[in-house]
Order: C-alpha cells, then sequence, then structure tokens
C-alpha cells in the first residue's frame, strides 16, 4: 500500500533507535520492517535513519541522531526508552521530540501516550503512522541523585528489591524472556522478596505541591513509590491527580502487603481504584530527599539502581523537560 500523502509532518527529519533483544527479540523484526513500512507511508529515504542499541551506549546515540534528525523514535522497554530522553534532554536540541514503539514488559510510558492500544490493536505501520502525526506533549524529567534521570517513576523497599531480583535471575538464566514469561518472572520474584520492607528510620523530606515543607518516618513501610505519569507496574497502579508535565511527583506509600493486592484487585473498577489509592500515604510533591540507614533497594524506570543509594540519602529533583509524540486523545 502506497499512500497519496504522508503523515509525516514536512521539515522534519528522522531517526530510528531499536534495542533488537526487547520484546523477546521482536525489536529485530521491527528494525527489519521499518524500510518497508516508511516506503508504504511516503517517507522519503533521505529523511531517515535507523541503528540498534548498543550495551550502555544508548544515552550518547541519542544524543548523537539528535544532532542530525530532530524527531527520535525509540523501540524498547521503559528502561531503554528512559535512557534515551537522557540523550534528548543533553542533546540540547530545543526543537526535538521523542517517541515510542513499546517492546518492554510493562510499557507503562506507551499506555500513558495513548500509543500502547494502537500497537497492540493494529500493528506496527498504524503506530509508525500515528507517531508521524507530529502531536507533540511534554514530560517533566527528575534528577535522582548525581548521576540519574528519572521519566516514569521509581520506588525504593520491596519494589526495588523485586526488580533487582527478577534482573538477577534473568541474567542467570542468559535465555531469552517473552512478555508473558517477564510476568511470570517479575511474579516470582515477588513471592521471594515478600518479607522486604523500606528501612525502619526510612525519612522523607518533601517540598509539597504549595512551596512548604513536611517530614515522615515510615517506619516498615513495604515501598514508597515516585510517580511521574498515570500508568505503574503495567498499569496495575493508575495514581490519580498525577500529570506528567505539573513540575509536580506524586508520593505514595504501600504500608503492608495486602495494600498491593487491593490496587491490582480493584483496578478494573476505576471509582474503587481510587477509593484503595485514597487510603494510602500520599504527596504531590516539587521534590523530595529521602535518607535512611541499612539495607535499602531502589528502581528507576525499571531499572535497578542499587549504585545510586549506597550512602543512605538520595535527593530528586526536577531536571527539566522533553517533548513526546502522542497518539491520539482516548475518550
Amino acid at each position: 500500500m502506497t499512500l497519496t500523502q504522508s503523515p509525516a509532518t514536512p521539515g522534519h527529519r528522522y531517526a530510528f533507535l531499536v534495542n533488537p533483544v526487547s520484546g523477546s527479540g521482536k525489536g529485530r523484526a521491527v528494525f527489519d520492517e521499518l524500510p518497508g513500512i516508511l516506503d508504504d507511508l511516503g517517507v522519503s529515504r533521505d529523511l531517515w535513519s535507523r541503528e540498534v542499541t548498543g550495551r550502555g551506549a544508548v544515552v550518547e546515540q541519542a544524543r548523537q541522531l539528535l544532532s542530525t534528525s530532530d524527531r527520535l523514535i525509540v523501540a524498547g522497554g521503559d528502561g531503554t526508552i528512559g535512557q534515551a530522553m537522557e540523550g534528548l534532554r543533553l542533546s540540547g536540541n530545543a526543537d526535538a521530540a521523542l517517541g515510542v514503539i513499546p517492546l518492554g514488559t510493562g510499557n507503562d510510558l506507551a499506555r500513558e501516550l495513548n500509543l500502547l492500544k494502537t500497537f497492540r490493536s493494529h500493528g506496527l505501520q498504524p503506530l509508525v503512522a500515528a507517531l508521524l502525526r507530529d502531536r507533540v506533549v511534554p514530560l517533566d524529567l527528575w534528577r535522582v541523585g548525581e548521576s540519574a534521570v528519572m521519566a516514569n517513576y521509581l520506588s525504593f523497599g520491596a519494589d526495588g528489591w523485586v526488580t533487582e531480583t527478577f534482573a538477577r535471575h534473568r541474567d542467570l538464566s542468559g535465555s531469552r524472556k517473552t512478555v508473558v514469561g517477564n510476568k511470570i518472572g517479575f511474579a516470582k520474584a515477588g513471592m521471594e522478596c515478600l518479607s522486604r520492607r523500606l528501612p525502619s528510620d526510612f525519612r522523607l523530606r518533601m517540598v509539597l505541591s504549595d512551596g512548604s515543607t513536611e517530614e515522615r518516618v515510615l517506619p516498615r513501610h513495604r515501598s514508597l513509590l515516585a510517580l511521574n505519569i498515570g500508568s505503574y507496574a503495567g498499569g496495575m497502579l493508575r495514581p490519580e491527580r498525577t500529570r506528567s508535565d505539573d513540575g509536580l511527583l506524586t508520593l505514595m506509600a504501600v504500608p503492608r502487603l495486602w495494600n498491593y493486592w487491593a490496587l491490582a484487585l480493584s483496578g478494573p473498577v476505576r471509582r474503587m481504584h481510587g477509593m484503595v489509592q485514597r487510603r494510602l500515604p500520599r504527596w504531590q510533591v516539587k521534590s523530595f530527599e529521602a535518607t535512611w540507614t541499612g539495607s535499602n533497594a531502589l528502581q528507576v524506570d525499571g531499572e535497578g539502581r542499587g549504585d545510586l543509594i549506597g550512602e543512605g540519602r538520595l535527593e530528586v529533583v526536577p531536571a527539566g523537560r522533553v517533548r513526546l509524540l502522542s497518539g491520539e486523545v482516548q475518550r
């Protein structure tokens, strides 16, 4: 099929950055299919380029690609996409925007951008066409400690240990996993981490949405979540009052194990899901600092980041804003 008119917005140059192992190897198929899809969509071959991700090189690859392009479309999971966003931020290209082809397990950002349903229901070509229509939305970024940037969410405590345990088992097995297999792997990691909690002296110092400060201790809570988008853990949690462009994070503490089950089981019923959330400690913050002693764990955008918490202190502050390509608003 050849379109009489390309959906691509005139004047843009496109770069595609593809993680070939994402989605149990689906990334490689995406990479191979792109030339035919872009030909069918009427995009001239001198307007786009493609390359695969290198291990540990995504941030720099994204930055370099945006020196010659102003639209970067990343195929991979939330971790790959988060690294590409840091490259987008560092590029200094104020006109640039980033698009997402979701190949991960959770795909929370693609859900936030109204892209996941298009991909699952209609496939790759309609998704690429939607991205080329250039609907641009802003996304806040957050500096985590001195050396990391968060786009979607982070969590301390049990959720961090689950992420680290899952990654360790995956690396030891050395085999490719399907999305379903990854979800089963996360469930198994969750069972291994049933006893994990935040340290008993885990303390928050927060700058609230009104500019005031507040301190809280979360003794023996399961987790603390910091949420920048309206989807967490593959949509298990859809946090209320959470926007990606308002300069605020939603902090949510999970005191007990059964709170997770309540959130998951109430998910299909929006009103009930909201009632469950409102029973949990929650704050809207401009920034926060966490301190503790003893053992702890951290995940940032779905990747274990134990390297950031060795000193028992971590600060999360605004780190600017990037522009993303979204799908049609679902009503």
